[in-house]
């Protein structure tokens, strides 16, 4: 009976594997989605802002409340995407370097292209691993 036990541990420990990838495999999808998404609506915006300014240089126009709305806009799009980056990283176990921006996994105390010291979190994750 042991060997049937073993054949259905092994059985078990492959389905929730295989379970865990494809959740990784969605989740990654969806986040790239999103980050299309988010990046053809930064294109839009850049196109909007571009009339805009555009149509305040012709009128003369310099104090719009319309400009600061776009601006304002852009700027929660960026952030989203660096939500978005950081969501990634996470899925890829990567770091990226704050000095020069260097993908790297996370397990790396120093960054391999500029040799600065990485975030705390790639060090924290090493203590939780022993």
């Amino acid at each position: 009976m042991s060997f049937i036990d073993d054949v259905i541990s092994t059985g078990k420990s492959a389905v929730s594997t295989a379970g865990k990838k494809t959740d990784e495999v969605v989740r990654f999808s969806k986040l790239k989605l999103k980050e299309s998404s988010l990046s053809s609506d930064i294109k839009n915006k850049y196109e909007k802002l571009g009339e805009l300014i555009y149509q305040m240089s012709k009128s003369g126009d310099k104090d719009n409340e319309e400009f600061n709305k776009y601006i304002a806009e852009l700027d929660e799009c960026y952030a989203g995407l660096a939500e978005i980056a950081a969501q990634l990283d996470e899925l890829r176990s990567e770091v990226t370097c704050s000095k020069c921006g260097a993908k790297t996994k996370n397990d790396n105390a120093f960054c391999p292209k500029c040799g600065a010291k990485l975030p705390e979190k790639a060090a924290e994750q090493e203590n939780i691993s022993e």
